[in-house]
């Protein structure tokens, strides 16, 4: 599947809320397992440094992807239908078409 042939919400997704490849899996980490998560949970599960997990965190948050929690944790909680709408389908693509997400993500304009 080529980049263009991503549905748009998928598209519109990329372009608005992920940075990277480690938004994208800890996004649907966070979506698929609903517990809190802190940053140190999605560090160790993903393998990536703390900080930068902490960062992924608060800016997924900020754009509405996530909510923080009374404890201080990360949870899946889209402000907008039309945003998990297009999380579920990206969350359907991204096992077969990683190669394609990964390419939208880095090949999109500054």
């Amino acid at each position: 599947m080529a980049r263009n042939a991503l549905p748009t919400s998928v598209q519109h997704l990329i372009q608005q809320h992920l940075d990277s490849a480690a938004d994208v899996e800890t996004l649907l980490l966070l979506r698929r397992d609903h517990r809190g998560w802190t940053a140190r949970g999605v560090a160790r599960e993903l393998r990536i440094d703390v900080e930068q997990a902490a960062n992924i965190l608060a800016r997924l948050r900020r754009t509405g992807l996530l909510r923080r929690t009374e404890d201080g944790s990360y949870c899946f909680d889209p402000r907008e239908p039309d945003l998990a709408g297009a999380v579920a389908r990206l969350a359907q693509l991204y096992p077969t078409y990683r190669v394609a997400v990964v390419h939208q993500i880095y090949a999109r304009e500054p």
